[in-house]
């Protein structure tokens, strides 16, 4: 007994004594899939595994350290963006809608973006959606309303941060009702701030000693947002190419703080359109791909979290009409995201005002399978019907949907595909379900067991020892 108790004794102070003198996480990567709950990344991984027979895909779920975050806001158990972003760079609760200041808006919460700034480290932001969003603003900005974003987009020229990268800004000549307010572009100019729509530019930029560079999509969706995956053309910007530009941008023996947003995941949620959010995921995982091809090469100074602000649509992967059976192939043939359908039905209503119910079917067919590969019952025809004549005829539909009647045709038909696939949803809003961590790296034992989403910043400064 003696014995094994020595034993016991000198396997403690071992271990004690490695933790002491574990490398500190010199790069830093910090990937934020915005309403990404761990439904979402199942059903990713599930598509990946069996339609795209791509067993390579989703490699960050495989990540040695695995655990769960609790979401909920100062004020409120549900939180917001912007509450949950704050939370995720400054390690402090505040209250809804409040970025970087104190629940009650009276004093200042400081990210660790700019901890890293000031310990002589290098700094990128890049988020899927605009720049001014919550979560990439939660990291250089201090407002009481996430909606400020020309006040946000100011503020982002203070921050002295070295990359920026998005889909661009949303405000940013000011608002409406503010005539004479200079342009975000003007008055980065003064402060010494480059701008840019080009990826090639920014290696021009970074070779002639720019301080601060702020990289637009040259072709933003709706919004200043990156293109949907699933509607992403060879030619458009992927969260991908923008993380590996960053990473040239930042790389430096001095080490960097990189913070990667997947924002269209919780839009795609929002909409309650699962194929669209699968490929957001996918594309999320490609990104830290790319992270983790640095990380193969520095696997003793790099630390990768990946995690999530919040759950949105309350998911879920088997649902009443389906009970035990899932189809998630039948998600392939949808081949664009909700958002789109929409712009093409237009067009197609546009082209043929006087197009027939069975025209419609032939249209959709093309576009999410419906009635072609996937056999429609008599309640998805009554559906889609009640859907024409409120598009087409300008009739009231007797049913009582969620589709907006701007463009009921688009709703029904996602929402008759996700059925059919077995994907529920219980919300077209956030959730208060706990969200995945994953952690890979110098430090990766901080990020166990459950975990708080305010416990994440404060592990990541510590594993940096800053």
């Amino acid at each position: 007994m003696r014995a094994r108790t020595l034993i016991t004794i000198l396997l403690a102070i071992a271990m004690a004594s490695c933790g002491k003198h574990e490398p500190k996480a010199k790069y830093v990567f910090y990937f934020i899939g915005d309403g990404m709950g761990v439904s979402h990344v199942t059903l990713a991984k599930l598509y990946a595994d069996s339609v795209l027979l791509d067993s390579t895909a989703m490699s960050f779920t495989r990540f040695p350290v695995t655990s769960l975050s609790t979401t909920y806001a100062h004020n409120r158990y549900v939180t917001c963006s912007a509450a949950a972003g704050t939370a995720l760079s400054t390690g402090t609760k505040t209250s809804i809608n409040t970025i970087g200041l104190t629940y009650d808006r009276t004093d200042t919460l400081y990210s660790i973006a700019k901890k890293f700034k000031e310990a002589g480290k290098k700094v990128a932001i890049l988020t899927s959606v605009s720049i001014d969003h919550a979560t990439p603003a939660a990291f250089y900005a201090h407002v009481g309303s996430r909606g400020s974003y020309y006040d946000i987009a100011k503020q982002l020229l203070k921050s002295n941060y070295d990359f920026f990268a998005s889909g661009g800004f949303l405000e940013p000549y000011g608002t409406k009702t503010d005539s004479n307010a200079v342009s975000v572009y003007e008055l980065g100019k003064v402060r010494g701030c480059q701008f840019t729509s080009s990826l090639t530019e920014v290696d021009s930029l970074v070779a002639a000693g720019a301080k601060s560079i702020v990289y637009s999509a040259p072709n933003p969706a709706p919004s200043s947002t990156l293109q949907y995956e699933i509607d992403r053309s060879e030619s458009d910007i992927s969260l991908a190419d923008i993380t590996r530009k960053a990473i040239e941008v930042v790389d430096n023996p001095n080490g960097f703080f990189i913070m990667v947003e997947g924002g269209k995941i919780d839009w795609a949620a929002h909409d309650n359109d699962a194929a669209t959010v699968i490929h957001e995921v996918l594309a999320f995982a490609r990104a830290i791909d790319v992270a983790l091809e640095f990380y193969r090469k520095h696997p003793h100074e790099t630390l990768i979290v990946v995690t999530a602000d919040h759950e949105t649509g309350g998911l879920s992967i088997g649902n009443r009409e389906n009970k035990y059976d899932f189809h998630v192939k039948l998600l392939h043939y949808q081949t664009a995201s909700e958002e789109r359908l929409h712009k093409l039905i237009a067009e197609f209503k546009e082209q043929n005002p006087k197009a027939k119910f069975d025209d419609l079917l032939k249209f959709l067919a093309d576009k999410t399978g419906l009635s072609k590969d996937i056999e429609l019952n008599e309640n998805d025809i009554k559906m889609l019907k009640d859907a024409y004549n409120v598009a087409f005829k300008g009739l009231k539909s007797n049913e009582k949907t969620t589709y907006s009647e701007t463009d009921p045709i688009s709703k029904v038909s996602i929402q008759i595909l996700n059925s059919k696939a077995a994907v529920g949803w219980t919300s077209g809003s956030h959730t208060g379900q706990p969200v995945p961590v994953f952690a890979i790296g110098s430090g990766q034992q901080l990020f166990v067991p459950l975990l708080d989403n305010t416990d994440i910043p404060k592990n990541i400064v510590r594993a940096a020892g800053i």
